[in-house]
């Protein structure tokens, strides 16, 4: 094996590593309130083609807009007392470009929210979906791009995913809808129990992306 050869197997690695550390402290920092102080740390807000699209929210593209919906989610959606968002990442997928420049991955998600009722008490729910990334290597540091989660359920957890498969939209609060959210993407496809096949859209990427 050529030193360079030994060289780039050595920099996939920390690249891998990095860009899961990455995906990680987003979730710590979501936890613990920090996000919204921590977003230039993560985001590639210098790049105009930064995107997020967070379940039905519909995509929210560059920087000041990425900003508003994290802002939505931290604020009115679930920055209520009681919030209690635990989201465990498993399954990952992370391929690196050739030239290492970019990188692409995909996380399954379990996790806890809460969220308001119509009558706004607070109930507790289950929720699964699945992280959909695109990163840039931005001096030296990788940050994301592209940044999508797609929800497949988010069910009270006294009924579960057969009986009542999603509750409240990210798009409204207490059942209200929210003003201003662009189109609903087309990978909004949360299961259902009378689907023959329920496939969940996207694909993990392909080596090399």
């Amino acid at each position: 094996m050529s030193d360079t050869s030994l060289e780039a197997r050595i920099q996939s690695l920390e690249d891998y590593r990095e860009i899961c550390n990455l995906q990680g402290r987003y979730n710590h920092y979501l936890q613990t309130g920090q996000l919204k102080d921590k977003m230039a740390e993560l985001f590639a807000f210098s790049n105009p083609g930064v995107k997020v699209e967070m379940c039905d929210s519909g995509l929210w593209e560059g920087p000041a807009k990425v900003g508003e919906l994290f802002k939505h989610m931290a604020g009115s959606k679930y920055g209520m007392a009681g919030s209690l968002m635990v989201h465990m990442l498993l399954t990952p997928v992370i391929e690196v470009a050739k030239d290492g420049r970019t990188a692409k991955g995909m996380w399954n998600s379990f996790g806890t929210n809460t969220y308001k009722a119509f009558d706004g008490s607070l109930e507790a729910m289950w929720q699964l979906g699945k992280y959909d990334l695109t990163f840039i290597k931005e001096d030296g540091k990788w940050k994301y791009l592209e940044f999508k989660w797609y929800v497949i359920f988010r069910t009270p957890f006294h009924e579960g995913w057969v009986k009542r498969p999603m509750v409240e939209s990210l798009r409204a609060v207490a059942g209200v809808e929210c003003p201003g959210f662009p189109p609903i993407g087309e990978f909004h496809t949360p299961y259902h129990p009378n689907k023959e096949h329920n496939v969940f859209l996207p694909c993990p990427p392909e080596p090399g992306a």
